[in-house]
């Protein structure tokens, strides 16, 4: 069996791609910022130039389907031929890391001794893996064909973080048929209730000695739960011979033949027990991970040298634009480019860099404002990315610097002054900023090249924000009417935010809408397709249709960003006008609505909660603040709990209503007589949540 494996986090060199935050091996953060690639000859759109639709299905025959004409008549930013070249470029790498996981997994018991080595090693995983004779380069001619030495050491990684946390995946599990199998009241409590117990994800926790010391496994732990209680139903309704395909009614149903009044109790009380016993005997069906996503990862290239595989290089035409040169493995025919260090093997793109007229703009912009605040926020901006220009660029010199005086040190008439002078810059451009290994992704047919920069240092961000105390604290609620409703607490005083952005939400909706009515008519025609015609390709209407659709989602997704930045923009800014040093946020990936709540599951769906909550915690790093300042907390009865007295409250309809009303938008208190707005009550109660003191929210940190 196989399992589609994405990079997990490697618990001495932490990555979280995902909203664009990633935590470095250092105690100084990364910014991740993206750019768009584009084939050699491609002119680089910039702003008003080319921004029309894209007419990927316009009719082009295969005749002319040459580089000029893809590029003026379908506005396409990579080649055809470009994009098939990377695409085996990525077979290869992706080859490589599945070639060595397989050799890894070959044995059960040498997966577990590397995974045990992994957990309790201190450095890069490729050092480690590379001592394994049948993972080394030099003695394996298999790995040879695919890879060169360097992107090897990134296949090594790669492979490393996949077996660490699998390792840790399998010890979780191990774990928890332990716990469940000791007792069998923590196993029907499981299967009865509709969330998982907290109660039981820190028993497991604490039981396992692989995740103590990760904060990150609870989460961790609450997936693998839900997966067993997954296989224990299917277990039970198999043995009855009840096919439900909906996982809600799957659960309702197995609460029920569990119920204490139910009379048939004991017998599946035994079929679980009979699973759990057969689980701990035979061992649980684990998956052999293998990788298939669609990227490349030189995170393990430490040096920004020739034999890492990238090479950056500025254009002397075209201003603000940079060559990539990507060195090809063996077996896959590149071009020669005279700037490129690897001659034949070369494959280019360019890309827009982007920093310096966002600088620019973010400065202009800065002078014509009246508001202080905004003139802060833009003069932050255009500094920050004034210095991911500069880091960039420091990056560019120290390649071609540390090149040029490694072609000296071959020579055998070398000059002694000119290798000293590069010398010199080379330790000047080593002890300063540059940015970090770079990350190629391949979305459809969209190359996104991104580069993590190091975040603002305290002399970036005191030049525009000045030194600060920073002393109080914030509470932030997920509302249904508004996306986010913010609560600052300073001294004995609070000051409120509703940060909404309705107009952007109501045209996701729609768009939402829209794809869903799509994508059902899509299905529809698919498999009637398939029904009449097996085999051949599908009609011209319905693959215009499946591309409607793509770009609706593309459209979505979109969104997404924008509105998650948006609502992260204000709260932060909000914060940092208000001195706050720690943001919490109530923990909702463990909420689970309830069965039939669909507007509920809707709304929640389309919250991007947590989206929110990484784009908050990437520009709180952006103005040098720590990584723990953002937490998030258990929400538990924060919503109908007073901030004032700490006694139970009721809904109402409004700020004068005493008359509970289920849903309503503000908050009463009988205790107290207090009137507040329900979010921002919430809000308040979220701020103490983790306090160590007593408090009136009963909730915990998460």
């Amino acid at each position: 069996m196989t399992q589609d494996s994405q990079r997990r986090p490697w618990k001495q060199k932490q990555h979280k791609m995902a909203g664009k935050y990633n935590c470095g091996r250092s105690k100084s953060s990364y910014l991740v910022e993206s750019f768009t690639l584009n084939s050699e000859d491609r002119v680089v759109s910039r702003k008003g130039l080319e921004r029309g639709p894209d007419p990927s299905y316009s009719s082009i025959t295969d005749k002319e389907c040459t580089l000029k004409g893809i590029i003026k008549g379908s506005r396409k930013k990579v080649a055809p031929i470009d994009l098939k070249t990377l695409s085996l470029h990525f077979d290869k790498y992706i080859s490589a890391v599945n070639l060595i996981l397989e050799r890894i997994y070959n044995t059960p018991q040498r997966a577990e001794q590397l995974g045990k080595k992994l957990s309790e090693y201190r450095g890069w995983a490729y050092t480690l893996l590379r001592t394994e004779r049948d993972l080394c380069y030099q003695h394996n001619d298999e790995l040879k064909s695919l890879v060169y030495e360097r992107l090897h050491r990134n296949a090594l990684e790669h492979a490393g973080r996949v077996v660490l946390a699998d390792w840790t995946r399998r010890r979780l599990v191990n774990s928890a048929l332990d716990t469940l199998n000791e007792s069998m009241d923590d196993a029907l409590v499981l299967l009865r209730k509709r969330r998982v117990p907290s109660f039981l994800i820190r028993k497991i926790r604490n039981n396992c000695a692989a995740v103590k010391n990760n904060g990150s496994s609870y989460h961790y732990t609450l997936g693998i739960l839900r997966q067993l209680r997954l296989a224990l139903d299917t277990h039970i309704l198999e043995a009855l011979d009840i096919k439900i395909s909906w996982r809600g009614r799957q659960r309702k149903r197995v609460v029920s033949l569990l119920a204490e009044e139910s009379p048939e109790r004991e017998k599946f009380q035994r079929l679980v027990k009979a699973k759990l016993r057969s689980w701990m005997k035979k061992g649980y069906p684990f998956t052999v991970p293998r990788l298939r996503s669609q990227s490349l990862d030189f995170s393990a290239s430490t040096q920004n040298a020739t034999g890492q595989g990238y090479w950056f290089t500025l254009d002397s035409v075209r201003e603000n634009e940079i060559l990539l040169h990507l060195k090809l493995p063996p077996g896959i025919d590149g071009t020669h480019h005279d700037s490129s260090p690897y001659k034949s093997n070369t494959m280019t793109f360019r890309f827009l860099d982007w920093l310096p007229r966002a600088s620019m703009s973010d400065r202009e912009s800065a002078e014509r404002e009246r508001d202080l605040h905004r003139k802060e926020q833009l003069r932050f901006r255009a500094a920050k990315f004034s210095d991911m220009h500069e880091q960039l660029m420091n990056t560019i010199k120290f390649q071609h610097v540390s090149h040029n005086l490694s072609r000296l040190n071959q020579r055998r008439k070398n000059d002694p002054e000119r290798i000293a002078a590069l010398q010199a810059e080379a330790h000047r451009l080593k002890s300063i900023r540059r940015s970090a290994p770079p990350m190629l992704l391949l979305r459809g047919h969209r190359v996104i090249l991104q580069i993590p920069f190091h975040s603002p240092n305290g002399l970036v961000s005191s030049k525009v924000l000045g030194d600060r105390e920073y002393t109080t604290k914030a509470g932030a609620d997920r509302g249904l009417r508004v996306p986010v409703a913010l609560s600052v607490e300073k001294d004995t005083e609070f000051v409120d935010l509703f940060i909404s952005v309705d107009a952007l939400m109501r045209k996701r909706m729609t768009l939402r809408r829209n794809a869903s009515v799509l994508q059902s008519e899509v299905e529809k025609k698919k498999n009637n397709w398939e029904k009449k015609r097996h085999g051949q390709s599908y009609p011209r209407l319905l693959l215009k249709k499946m591309k409607h659709l793509d770009a609706t989602w593309r459209k979505i997704r979109r969104l997404d960003t924008e509105i998650s930045r948006i609502i992260a923009f204000k709260a932060v800014w909000f914060c940092e006008r208000h001195r706050v040093k720690k943001m919490f946020f109530e923990d909702l990936r463990s909420f689970q609505a309830h069965a039939g709540s669909k507007d509920l599951s809707w709304n929640l769906s389309t919250n991007l909660w947590g989206k929110v909550i990484e784009t908050v915690r990437y520009m709180r790093e952006a103005l040098g603040h720590s990584t723990y300042s953002v937490w998030t907390v258990n929400p538990r009865y924060t919503s109908q709990t007073c901030h004032v007295c700490g006694e139970r409250g009721v809904r109402v309809e409004d700020e004068r209503s005493t008359a509970e009303r289920k849903g309503g938008e503000y908050f009463y208190c009988s205790s107290c007589d207090e009137h507040s707005h329900a979010d921002i009550n919430a809000a308040r109660n979220i701020i103490h949540v983790q306090d160590k003191i007593s408090s009136a929210v009963p909730g915990r940190t998460a």
